[in-house]
């Protein structure tokens, strides 16, 4: 088995003949023109041909890109997870594939040798996830998380590809994987913290934002150091969430949370209780060859200076997917959201969630609007500093009006990821409710 690095979550993987293709992004721009890949990939045509099978995680553009999706011959099936809502099958098939959904760690047979499972994050399993995903009810069937694992065996060698999964929602699925699959040979695993924060504090002073840069680090490098733990693998590779912000908001790069990859490494190897698993790190475009145990080159760390110089006089320059988009009109959006509170409010009912939180949203000419969840009625308000508890989105008002439309256009989750905002709270601390209910705030 060899597995090949040819990005940030896309590798490809060979077992016996067949070639899988994971996670596919390769080209610059994904969440609405705002990641890029460092060092710059330069892809050639061969790189995605001979294609057998396409396996997708999630939804989230790092990981489906459909420019590099375009890329892969028609002909390619690509196999996901059987989610129970279906936007991931729907995205592809619109595309023109033929979409594979396999049930919750069924095995599907890839060639003689070689098998294919998929896992949800969560394991289908409602009590993880929680009323906020609105897993209440029993007819739910499949996983409402966004994120899967897959299981690529043959009769020699054991592949568990955990993605973006946090070991803290996928920690009874690794359980079952590893149950299941008693010697695991290799382990990809995140080691990063994709969201926004804390670069995309607005209020924050240096030092604030060191600390949070240190806290988000160690929220990323805990969870890939836990899954490493869980699966116990001879190998393991950290891979995914790697990359820099480019156009307007590249400055975002100073205070981005991830570590080198050699950071990451030596972190693992500094815990002893997996002394027993090796660490690979691949360039891209490099491999490794479990049965001999070697790369195809030595890894090469990023030269930090070289990616400065990159973000500052290319990456830069970038163009945002809306800047197209005529800008509307603070009346436009305020009809926007009066129409999104609707929505906003169905959510509210499904999971029973009224409190006294305000979102505040940045409009122009020192405008905002105000949506307290308690009532969910918008309101123009002028001082939004005056308010005890509030949560404040301020983005490019073209990106808001889209995101307002509803997920057609743009999406509340992937705008955060992307960092095409700018934030602030207080209190100052984290609300994983009020995040996921944002993403209900759309016609």
């Amino acid at each position: 088995m060899k597995i090949t690095k040819l990005g940030s979550a896309t590798v490809l993987i060979n077992s016996n003949g067949t070639n899988i293709l994971c996670d596919p992004w390769l080209i610059d721009g994904a969440y609405y023109g705002s990641w890029c890949n460092f060092p710059p990939i330069k892809l050639k045509e061969e790189d995605l041909k001979n294609i057998d099978y396409v396996y997708v995680s999630h939804i989230h553009p790092d990981h489906f890109d459909i420019r590099t999706v375009n890329l892969i011959d028609k002909k390619v099936p690509f196999i996901i997870h059987s989610y129970h809502k279906k936007f991931l099958k729907w995205n592809i098939e619109k595309l023109g594939y033929k979409v594979i959904e396999l049930e919750n760690g069924l095995e599907m047979k890839l060639n003689k040798k070689t098998k294919i499972s998929i896992y949800a994050a969560d394991n289908c399993d409602p009590k993880i996830c929680g009323r906020m995903f609105g897993c209440i009810s029993g007819e739910i069937k499949g996983s409402m998380q966004l994120d899967s694992l897959c299981v690529i065996s043959d009769e020699t060698y054991t592949l568990v590809n955990t993605n973006d999964c946090p070991y803290d929602i996928a920690k009874k699925t690794l359980i079952e994987v590893k149950k299941k699959y008693s010697d695991i040979d290799f382990v990809l695993m995140g080691y990063t913290s994709a969201s926004l924060y804390p670069h995309c504090m607005m209020s924050y002073s240096k030092e604030k934002m060191k600390r949070g840069i240190d806290q988000a680090k160690m929220k990323g490098l805990n969870s890939g150091l836990k899954i490493i733990k869980e699966l116990k693998p001879k190998y393991y590779m950290p891979f995914a969430g790697t990359y820099i912000i480019g156009g307007p908001y590249y400055k975002k790069n100073a205070f981005l949370p991830l570590p080198e990859l050699e950071e990451a490494v030596e972190y693992f190897k500094a815990d002893k209780d997996i002394s027993s698993s090796t660490p690979v790190m691949l360039n891209n475009m490099d491999f490794f060859d479990i049965s001999s145990a070697r790369t195809s080159d030595n890894y090469i760390p990023v030269d930090v200076n070289e990616r400065k110089k990159y973000i500052q006089n290319i990456a830069s320059k970038f163009r945002y997917s809306f800047y197209d988009n005529d800008t509307p009109s603070n009346q436009s959006l305020m009809n926007l959201f009066q129409k999104a509170a609707e929505t906003l409010k169905q959510k509210q009912k499904e999971v029973d969630f009224y409190e006294d939180v305000n979102l505040v949203f940045d409009l122009d000419n020192d405008q905002f609007v105000k949506i307290n969840l308690l009532d969910t009625k918008p309101l123009y308000i002028e001082d939004p500093f005056e308010l005890k508890n509030y949560h404040r989105f301020k983005l490019d008002p073209r990106l808001l009006e889209l995101v307002l439309k509803g997920p057609k256009y743009a999406n509340w989750n992937n705008i955060e990821i992307g960092a095409m905002l700018e934030f602030d709270r207080k209190p100052d601390f984290f609300r994983q409710d009020v995040h996921t209910l944002l993403n209900a705030l759309h016609i």
